[in-house]
């Protein structure tokens, strides 16, 4: 007979399959009505708020049988969060639910706004001078997207749309706690090695990028082959420092080489992506961009870092006239989301103006008087943080469309590009010093998650790109991303293992 714990183990199992089941089972339901936007009365009295609250909520809910799930098996939560998107995603892609296709197009459908808004051409001539013959194909996503949106029948956009708000904020709530868990005398400590690692992990890639390209396509003009370099040039952060948070090593001296190493990666990467878009646009190199990004870049960060905490602590007064009982939350996430702001306007990502924001707001600066006030500033966003970051990584997941992966010409591409992209990476991680994990930084710097795709998306837009290579590029920052938290886990143990070791 077996025992009460297995039997318990069990039951628990029947239950969490089951749930997960009619999970999928409700989803499909309900994104199917929001797909046909309802109809006669029941549409009238509808509130399309309703069908955004439980899709979110679903979504939700899906994030955390992916932790369950990747717990069972002994993984950070966030591989368990990507996978579950990626499967659920491609599933609902695959019947035809239309949010499901705004989800897995969302780079499109920002470009297509855009286009709308800066031209004010129509939703159709846009998507024609954007994606040319695909747009007029309700069977291709971006088909789909553009014929609800001429249509009017915006109920499934809206569902689209706001989850990819909310993963949004989800991401820029991580960074800042991350920021916040963060020292900065610490980040000065290691300044120099993180400077050394991301330059390495810049120019590296870069080169092995072009050259594989060169060598793979060769028919390509050079203006491909250096989108192609500059896009392994990408270091998407937010995987990474989720794992280091799962596994509660934040304050480790590698965690703080890979953060420092991505903010600086992100400067260098907005340089590089100047420059060779200044060259396929212009047919020449336009230095006097990539000076005012170098300037501006420095001038914000530098500014930041020196005369945040005096501003942080000037303004605090004010705040707490205002509302004492809620300052210590309110005024941090209200700088937190105006750092973020100014970190997009000067084209920064706006997770760097978060991490930076966490970074000066020191918890001495909110000290009470009252001595039972014993939650600190982390506490207090770590709730929120917990809501809205896994909504980032399960709609991440449902944008990694599966077809990608089934044509053997991109997979050879995207193989060579991915051991350019993981070594290029790795071998960055050798100059980050003898007295830290060196694998583990290397390792850390290997995903491209969204910000691969930003790249990616400017050199198709240019069309420097055709399908194949693009398709190539997804499919290197798809595995790129996937592979982080298993080679990371597995680095931080064996670090540890052999520290243990007498």
């Amino acid at each position: 007979m077996p025992s009460t714990p297995r039997r318990l183990l069990r039951l628990l199992r029947l239950c969490a399959a089951a749930s997960a089941s009619v999970l999928i089972l409700v989803l499909g339901r309900s994104l199917a009505l929001a797909a046909d936007g309802g109809s006669g009365q029941a549409a009238a009295h509808s509130d399309p708020m309703a069908i955004v609250l439980l899709a979110a909520a679903l979504v939700i809910a899906l994030a955390v049988i992916g932790r369950g799930a990747a717990g069972r098996f002994d993984q950070p939560d966030v591989l368990g969060e990507l996978l579950i998107g990626i499967v659920i995603g491609n599933i609902g892609y695959q019947f035809g639910l239309p949010v499901f296709a705004v989800i897995m197009h969302l780079h499109e459908a920002g470009a297509l706004f855009h286009e709308v808004w800066t031209t004010g051409a129509t939703v159709t001539e846009a998507a024609t001078h954007l994606f040319g013959e695909a747009a007029a194909r309700p069977e291709t996503g971006i088909g789909l997207f553009v014929q609800a949106a001429e249509a009017s029948d915006s109920a499934w956009l809206l569902v689209g749309l706001t989850l990819w708000l909310f993963s949004n904020i989800g991401i820029i709530l991580l960074l800042f706690q991350v920021g916040l868990e963060s020292s900065v005398r610490e980040m000065r400590h290691v300044g120099g090695r993180a400077l050394a690692v991301a330059v390495v992990g810049v120019v590296l890639p870069m080169v092995l990028g072009y050259g594989i390209s060169a060598v793979l396509v060769p028919g390509a003009p050079a203006s491909t082959h250096l989108f192609v370099g500059a896009t392994l040039t990408a270091t998407s952060v937010g995987i990474t420092a989720r794992v280091f948070s799962d596994l509660g090593r934040l304050q480790s001296r590698e965690a703080q080489i890979i953060l420092g190493a991505a903010v600086i990666d992100d400067v260098l990467g907005l340089i590089v992506l100047a420059v060779v878009v200044g060259i396929v646009t212009t047919g020449g190199l336009v230095l006097g961009e990539a000076v005012r990004i170098v300037v501006i870049s420095l001038v914000f960060l530098g500014g930041v870092l020196i005369l945040g905490p005096h501003v942080v602590r000037a303004g605090l007064p004010a705040f707490r006239a205002l509302d004492r009982s809620r300052a210590k939350l309110l005024y941090p996430l209200a700088l937190c989301f105006v750092l973020s702001w100014m970190a997009s306007y000067i084209g920064l990502a706006a997770i760097v103006g978060a991490f930076a924001a966490g970074i000066i707001i020191e918890e001495a600066i909110f000290a009470e008087p009252d001595p039972g006030d014993q939650q600190t500033l982390a506490d207090l966003v770590r709730p929120l943080e917990a809501v809205f970051a896994p909504v980032f990584f399960v709609v991440m997941g449902m944008q990694v469309n599966l077809r990608a992966f089934l044509d053997l010409h991109v997979l050879m591409l995207a193989s060579a590009l991915i051991v350019c992209a993981v070594g290029g990476k790795v071998v960055a991680g050798a100059v980050a010093g003898s007295d830290v994990d060196r694998a583990t930084v290397g390792l850390g710097m290997v995903p491209r998650g969204e910000v691969g795709l930003i790249f990616a998306n400017v050199g198709r837009g240019l069309g420097v790109m055709d399908e194949a290579l693009f398709g190539a590029i997804v499919v290197m920052v798809v595995v790129t991303t996937l592979i982080t938290p298993f080679t990371l886990r597995w680095s931080l143990a064996r670090g540890r293992a052999r520290t243990e070791t007498p």
